[in-house]
């Protein structure tokens, strides 16, 4: 089985509204991404720092499929 994580970076400031929201767009589609290369989503976590919030995902790959 294979492993990898996605983190996604994006500021907390209400005034980075526009970067926030490109983030948050683009992490469907680095998920997507993933999952047409056989890829699934195993856990999400969400670590929280003073002007930024970080969303780490970890996609597993079974080879036995």
């Amino acid at each position: 089985m294979d492993f990898t994580t996605l983190p996604t970076t994006m500021p907390v400031s209400d005034v980075e509204h526009a970067a926030r929201a490109q983030k948050i767009a683009e992490r469907p589609n680095d998920l997507r991404a993933h999952g047409r290369t056989g890829y699934t989503l195993a856990s999400t976590l969400t670590v929280t720092g003073t002007n930024y919030v970080t969303i780490i995902d970890t996609l597993t790959k079974d080879h036995a499929k």
